[in-house]
């Protein structure tokens, strides 16, 4: 603790045989004219980095993660993500995140953030998992996403200009009282569109997907959690499944008018994949 990370424009940091760095100092990883790398290989991927503990602010701009794996496991915790904040602030613009096969290609928990021109390709599994974080995100792309683009939990986040592509479960997963603010979204080619689920509220303006089998979802996972809510103006959705589903007691208001078919099978047509119970809605 106590120091500075400093890596410099056009240097590589090159981690192999799923090596880890654990840093309660800040990161300065400024690329300006020239990209750092940080990375594994193609044939032996890297762990990671978790960035923790640090009263100051990292900055990240002009970076690109490749060929990472996360996930360490010690007597203290177990990390997931291959790029991990906890417990500090961090900033980052102009960064890629290509062919991680981690958990979750970035974790930010309980940490402030800023984040601008960013772009997430080949996740295996979700791209950026946020807990109990504060923040904003703007200029994003996720193309190629296995799992979830972005997952939220107990969070409370501004979204603006956001696209996805390809992505196998939700574009944006909502939950555990979170508050968020999504606006110029385009989404095509997933599972799940928009879910608020346990407590949450969503607000989400100048929405466009194509392709979505299940635009936005409002519901309940968790029972301890008061009903989910989402309010949407300014949507534009072609090709899906079923435009909106709530469970019993959440909500979801398009243009201050409440919309909604009510399905008690959501949670296995979301989470088992069963759409053929999507039959069974009046």
């Amino acid at each position: 603790s106590d120091m500075n990370v400093i890596i410099n424009p056009g240097q590589k940091l090159i981690l192999l045989n799923n090596s880890f760095i654990i840093s309660n100092s800040p990161w300065i990883v400024n690329g300006k004219e020239k990209k750092i790398l940080i990375s594994g290989l193609e044939n032996n991927f890297g762990g990671g980095i978790m960035i923790k503990d640090s009263l100051k602010k990292s900055y990240f701009n002009n970076v690109k993660f490749s060929n990472l794996s996360g996930l360490v496991s010690n007597n203290e915790f177990t990390i997931s993500g291959a790029i991990n904040f906890y417990k500090t602030d961090v900033e980052m613009e102009n960064v890629i995140f290509e062919n991680t096969v981690s958990e979750d290609a970035m974790n930010i928990i309980n940490s402030k953030f800023n984040i601008k021109n960013i772009k997430f390709s080949q996740s295996k599994s979700d791209s950026i998992d946020l807990d109990f974080s504060d923040g904003s995100m703007s200029n994003a792309r996720f193309v190629n996403i296995g799992n979830d683009a972005i997952d939220f939990s107990g969070s409370n986040v501004d979204l603006e200009n956001i696209y996805f592509e390809t992505v196998g479960d939700k574009l944006i997963s909502v939950g555990e009282n979170s508050n968020i603010n999504i606006s110029n979204l385009k989404g095509q080619k997933s599972l799940v569109g928009i879910a608020s689920k346990d407590g949450s509220i969503v607000r989400a303006s100048n929405i466009n997907m194509k392709n979505v089998k299940l635009p936005f979802l409002s519901f309940n996972k968790k029972f301890e959690y008061e009903p989910a809510k989402m309010y949407l103006s300014d949507i534009n959705i072609d090709e899906f499944d079923e435009k909106w589903l709530i469970d019993k007691g959440s909500k979801i208001y398009h243009e201050d008018a409440e919309v909604g078919k009510i399905s008690k099978n959501i949670i296995p047509i979301v989470y088992e994949k069963k759409l053929n119970l999507l039959k069974s809605i009046n």
